[in-house]
């Protein structure tokens, strides 16, 4: 039988891992332990790849896994050669710093802290920085958040502020490293691998396209996926954009028209 955590169950970290099958970002410090194997006890924290090193075994690669996933592993890859019986234990002995980001328009941009205890909300972590300002757009609030299991990759998750029909979801629970866009009504965001990320107002007169708000944005950084360019419209799906193609002059590249609120999004490219 698997033990999860040896952390005493009066304890806030008892109830963040046993209860909750807590699963570790980068940066957590572990504790390891196989029952009757005191010389295996190991202290291991997370490095950046979402791996730990374990004795024996060599590489445990931990990323999308729980603490009790974690251990099933360790005592699988034990018990393939190495010990009989392995049951094996996993806990949390310090927590990594955690923050998600809100940008755009409310009275703060800034940084906010995550804990493992207590949830945070896309719309808790707006007021906690201020609240929206007057011109923000409110119905086209989301949370860009990296993909766990493709490197480079974000998603669009859009937030629904205010009341809306029961057992639909209304807001987000953050996680490390997200990122909570408030678009403003009349302006335009460029973020992600450009030079100069931040808001565009929209000319008074003709149109502002995709391919000429990166340009003002001064261009791609290194290792832009540009032709992966993202325009996030509230209320629409997630747009495509071949921005390399219309540079190029591809007659089959379609360069769209901004609206206010809009915020275009430029992926890194996966190596």
């Amino acid at each position: 039988m698997l033990v999860q955590s040896a952390i005493a169950e009066d304890s806030p970290l008892h109830a963040i891992d046993a209860l909750h099958a807590y699963q570790p970002i980068p940066g957590d410090l572990l504790r390891i332990d196989v029952f009757n194997e005191p010389d295996l006890a190991t202290t291991a924290r997370m490095t950046a790849s979402s791996s730990v090193d374990f004795p024996l075994i060599g590489e445990v690669v931990v990323a999308g896994k729980d603490t009790v996933s974690i251990a099933a592993e360790i005592q699988r890859r034990l018990e393939d050669g190495f010990i009989r019986k392995a049951p094996t234990s996993v806990s949390v002995v310090e927590y990594a710093q955690r923050q998600a980001f809100v940008m755009g328009s409310v009275a703060r941009q800034e940084a906010v802290k995550l804990t493992p205890f207590t949830d945070l909300s896309a719309v808790q972590a707006i007021v906690q920085v201020g609240g929206f300002l007057d011109d923000a757009n409110r119905n086209g609030v989301f949370v860009i958040r990296d993909l766990a299991d493709q490197k480079g990759s974000k998603q669009y998750l859009p937030v629904k502020v205010g009341p809306t029909s029961p057992g639909i979801n209304q807001d987000i629970v953050l996680q490390p490293g997200d990122m909570v866009m408030v678009p403003r009504l009349d302006r335009i965001f460029v973020i992600g691998r450009v030079r100069t990320p931040g808001a565009l107002n929209l000319p008074g007169q003709g149109h502002l396209t995709v391919s000429k708000a990166l340009s003002l944005a001064g261009g791609f950084q290194v290792y832009a996926r540009q032709n992966q360019v993202q325009l996030i419209r509230a209320g629409s799906a997630v747009r495509v954009v071949d921005v390399q193609g219309i540079l190029n002059g591809d007659s089959k590249s379609e360069d769209p028209a901004l609206q206010p609120g809009d915020t275009i999004f430029v992926p890194e490219s996966r190596f």
